[in-house]
């Protein structure tokens, strides 16, 4: 609990930080760079935090059984699943950030837009480290996540100073900071698991990896045609115009994922469609 408590502080140091570096390149890139990571967040909270919550408690279940097996299993699968939601998710986010943009903020969303997009990489590396955390917490090793987030966070500040600057990227090198930082953090826990456990990513999980990547190379396709049939006009206003766009969009993006994900045999593409199946063939009980 002191180390996680630590680790939650430390952040908050991180975020002052970040409001610091935006209030010197002006009053306007705070208001900025703050919308962004608030859609930053949304994504991070829905899939990573959510999911790597629930799935805690059957982590320590396998652990206390001493079931290391059944233990590696479950986490790859629960990882694999959160990276092939997160993929149409991280697409539909940079591709159609302008359209969010402008549909939640209005005049501002160019500027929003643009730093969104250096968070993209952040987004990712968030979600992913919500679920290697949790490796080590299952282990009752708080204090690994909590020197590699020190290590990070020291060079997330040393990058907001060095590229957010009116000569560097401006405020959207905070975010460019951050992006970098994450995916070191994410990088750097990753390679401590597997000397800790060479059986963890085994063969599956990067053939899994391949075609999750594979996927999402015809996804970002899809995206980038439905934009060139639907574009962002600069007359477009409101939430009827905009948000059609954005849903019809949305709506390609992840169903050519899904599409594509069955066509390859990927055992989460398979669950969704039992889930829906389900869902839709469920008996109906008509009372009298």
């Amino acid at each position: 609990i002191p180390a996680r408590s630590l680790d939650q502080g430390i952040d908050q140091i991180n975020s002052i930080v970040e409001i610091n570096r935006a209030q010197a390149l002006g009053k306007g890139p705070v208001t900025y760079y703050t919308f962004a990571t608030t859609l930053m967040n949304v994504p991070i909270m829905l899939i990573g935090n959510s999911i790597a919550t629930a799935a805690f408690p059957r982590l320590i279940d396998r652990l206390a059984q001493g079931r290391q097996d059944l233990f590696r299993r479950d986490f790859i699968k629960i990882l694999l699943a959160m990276l092939w939601i997160t993929a149409p998710v991280g697409v539909v986010g940079y591709f159609a950030r302008g359209y969010l943009g402008r549909l939640l903020y209005g005049d501002v969303a160019p500027a929003v837009a643009l730093i969104f997009g250096y968070l993209t990489a952040a987004v990712v590396a968030r979600i992913v480290y919500a679920m290697f955390s949790r490796y080590f917490y299952a282990h009752k090793d708080t204090f690994t996540p909590l020197y590699v987030s020190i290590f990070t966070i020291a060079l997330n500040i040393y990058l907001a100073f060095t590229l957010a600057t009116k000569d560097s990227y401006d405020i959207a090198g905070l975010a460019l900071a951050q992006s970098i930082a994450a995916v070191v953090e994410v990088g750097i826990l990753m390679i401590i698991i597997m000397i800790r456990d060479r059986k963890l990513f085994n063969s599956y999980f990067w053939g899994s990896i391949f075609k999750i990547a594979s996927v999402t190379g015809f996804t970002v396709v899809a995206t980038f045609i439905s934009l060139s049939f639907l574009p962002l006009n600069t007359s477009d206003r409101g939430i009827i115009t905009l948000g059609v766009k954005l849903a019809v969009i949305t709506a390609i993006t992840f169903m050519v994922h899904l599409i594509i994900s069955l066509m390859l045999g990927m055992d989460e593409a398979k669950a969704v469609v039992k889930r829906v199946k389900n869902v839709i063939l469920k008996p109906i009980k008509v009372q009298y």
